[in-house]
């Protein structure tokens, strides 16, 4: 267990003894997350990570950066039981107002702005998705793929299908800002949630 001990600290960041973040220093390297951004505490972040202001890791998600970086935009949520991992090769890098639907996997590759992975969709090693993209629900986009700016992929493997219109990127959009505003309410139900010294 000491070995363990020497490779991750495996004690969370706690305020007044309340867990407020699941968050880890893995190899001398601590998460940093922007005081406006949202972390449930029953997410865990390990390692070289960085997520931008409006940003929200919701439950059970885990960001484990002990390979590689991470680094997570602006207004991106990161939804509930997602994971997001890298490779020694590889960093992942996530956008701004991205949408990580609930149960998806972003491993070891590039998530551009405005871009939507849906729920149970899963985004390999090595694989750069362009600006505006849906990455439809349950899709596997394999490892390598490009995906141009604006597309709509589907399917096992992922296939991109057709452009995203207009209206769909008005409506993911209204979500994603949607979300900004609920990870602020969580955060600040959280705040009051601290025992006052």
């Amino acid at each position: 267990m000491d070995f363990l001990n020497t490779l991750i600290d495996l004690r969370p960041v706690v305020d007044l003894g309340v867990r407020t973040m699941g968050l880890y220093k893995f190899e001398g390297k601590m998460p940093k997350i922007h005081p406006g951004a949202y972390v449930s505490p029953r997410a865990s972040l390990i390692g070289d990570i960085e997520i931008g202001d409006g940003t929200s890791v919701w439950e059970f998600a885990v960001v484990r950066a002990d390979m590689n970086k991470i680094r997570i935009g602006k207004n991106t949520s990161i939804q509930d039981n997602c994971t997001v991992h890298c490779t020694f090769l590889n960093p992942t890098i996530i956008g701004d107002l991205v949408t990580a639907g609930h149960n998806s996997v972003i491993h070891a590759c590039e998530i551009g702005n405005q871009v939507v992975v849906g729920i149970g969709a899963i985004v390999l090693t090595g694989v750069k998705v362009g600006d505006g993209s849906v990455i439809g629900a349950g899709a596997v986009v394999t490892e390598n793929t490009q995906i141009p700016p604006n597309s709509l992929v589907l399917g096992i493997p992922g296939k991109v299908i057709k452009e995203v219109p207009p209206d769909m990127h008005e409506s993911f959009k209204t979500d994603a800002e949607l979300y900004v505003e609920l990870g602020k309410r969580h955060k600040r139900e959280s705040d009051r949630s601290k025992p006052t010294k």
